[in-house]
């Protein structure tokens, strides 16, 4: 036994000592061995102070002992495997790297408004001219080779502006009609960044071939580096290899009136979008916004109707304003990491979840409306609604309006109208705004709650369900309320906790059926 004993021992120590001299691994800060989109989440949020990172160490991933947004654009890089491991590694060698060290080299000294100053036109047509530095022509392609800022007019068939500098470059395009029957209209193959201004009062075409000679290029709007779109003016576009608009890198998009139809996504970045204003119209035969990255939505209005999602992010989505209609789509807004929506109007279609999140799902505010053949809001993790107008509409059992499979379902404010087969049931210590359980009705039924002769809820039903979720500011605890359905009384209920399930009523097996 004591044999037994000592020998126990001795693996305890030998066991302590391995784990207390196990190195550290750049970029997995969650410590379950692998480096992903989770990862990501936890570094953003420990950038804006939303939780402690664990392992600081981990974050720091380019050495200078700070965790900052540098940090952040190196893990995203390394998630969408744009690098292969992180600049740390090759001056800590004590630290378990991600694999093969790297170095990023310092980036070349550029003076930013330097390319301002060449400024130029280009006149498209059977013969091309142009003014500026760095322009040439070869048949029907214009090559642009020094950064400047050039404003384009004219009808380009079977062609199209080639950019390749280190420079950045601004196109102005004012009344431009360019399809290239094998390639992009307009191809920024490097630029230190892209530029489209769409010039106010004008209206403009892009349009690309059914296959491409250059098999790096997938859109008729196409840039390696990021592309920053803005204007008053009115960009068509039709992409018929792949995309509308693509970038290899960002897309920002500041404002302009833009129509893209696309035999793939409408808008496809590997980095990340941002759509702050303008007015985008989208027909997609797959994604209507589709992006490896994060998505950021400030404001602008979205109209999209697509074969595939109508917006998907592969890490964050934040819709911080603007309005957006999904008329149709397989799932509305998905989401592979968390989401985030603090404001706008949301309105969409699909025939499978309306939203879709893989983390956590947050509404802190806005309007949304969703219609899912599945679920109307569905999140692998946790739901927390702290604001906001929100119905959803779900399929049939097993499906609901709203689906959080086992997480918690947390309302501490707005408005939540949720319809379907199977709701998820809220968590009531995590809920500090009542909620009622209600049972079920067919469709174009009038669903009126009243407390004291005052309406709180006055609903449309638009297709038959089992059960609702309801919660509103106006739902108070210790009250009496009155449902109706189509004028007539169905059921009273008390809210004498927080979570109160009145669904019992008219109809064979509980629920309601109007009379």
């Amino acid at each position: 036994m004591k044999k037994l004993l000592l020998a126990l021992i001795v693996i305890t120590l030998v066991f302590s000592m391995i784990s207390a001299g196990a190195a550290t691994r750049y970029g997995d800060l969650d410590g379950d061995g692998s480096i992903d989109s989770l990862d990501v989440t936890i570094l953003k949020r420990g950038i804006l102070k939303k939780l402690t990172i664990e392992d600081p160490v981990a974050a720091d991933l380019d050495g200078d002992g700070e965790i900052t947004s540098l940090d952040l654009t190196l893990l995203k890089r390394y998630v969408l495997k744009k690098i292969s491991g992180f600049p740390v590694e090759s001056s800590n060698p004590t630290v378990t790297p991600t694999s093969t060290p790297i170095i990023t080299p310092s980036p070349t000294q550029i003076d930013e408004e330097a390319w301002k100053n060449n400024t130029g036109t280009i006149n498209l047509g059977d013969t091309i001219t142009f003014t500026g530095e760095g322009i040439s022509v070869s048949g029907s392609v214009v090559s642009i080779t020094k950064g400047g800022d050039h404003e384009v007019t004219g009808t380009l068939n079977n062609g199209m502006i080639y950019i390749k500098t280190k420079e950045r470059v601004k196109l102005r395009l004012s009344g431009v009609n360019i399809k290239n029957n094998n390639g992009p209209a307009i191809y920024f193959d490097d630029a230190d960044k892209a530029f489209i201004t769409i010039t106010e009062d004008t209206v403009n075409y892009l349009e690309d071939g059914t296959s491409y000679s250059d098999k790096d290029a997938k859109a008729a709007l196409f840039s390696n580096d990021t592309l920053e779109i803005k204007g008053k003016g009115t960009l068509n576009i039709k992409g018929n290899y792949k995309h509308g608009i693509a970038s290899d890198d960002k897309i920002i998009i500041e404002n302009g009136n833009i129509n893209i139809t696309a035999a793939s996504d409408g808008l496809h970045a590997n980095d990340s979008i941002r759509i702050d204003k303008g007015k985008i119209d989208i027909t997609a035969n797959s994604d209507g916004i589709d992006c490896e990255g994060d998505i950021e939505i400030n404001g602008g209005t979205l109209k999209i109707k697509a074969d595939g999602d109508g917006i998907k992010s592969e890490l964050d989505l934040v819709i911080n304003d603007g309005k957006i209609n999904i008329s149709k789509s397989t799932e509305g807004i998905e989401s592979k990491a968390a989401m985030i929506v603090n404001g706008g109007e949301i309105n969409l279609t699909a025939s499978e979840d309306g939203i879709n999140v893989a983390n956590s799902f947050t509404i802190n505010g806005g309007t949304i409306y969703t219609t899912g053949g599945t679920d109307g809001l569905d999140s692998n993790g946790p739901i927390n609604i702290a604001g906001g107008y929100i119905v959803a509409v779900g399929g049939d059992i097993p499906e609901g309006g709203i689906d959080c499979d086992r997480n918690a379902l947390s309302i501490t404010g707005g408005t939540l109208i949720a319809i379907g087969g199977s709701n998820s049931s809220p968590t009531a210590n995590l809920c500090t705004q009542c909620v009622v359980l209600l049972g079920r009705a067919t469709a174009n039924s009038v669903i009126r709650i009243e407390k004291d002769g005052k309406e709180i809820l006055n609903f449309t039903v638009p297709r038959a369900y089992q059960n609702m979720v309801f919660s509103s500011p106006d739902l108070e605890l210790n009250s009496n309320y009155v449902v109706y359905i189509n004028g007539n009384q169905i059921l009273t209920f008390t809210t004498n906790s927080i979570v109160t399930n009145a669904g019992t009523g008219g109809g064979p097996g509980g629920g309601w059926f109007p009379r």
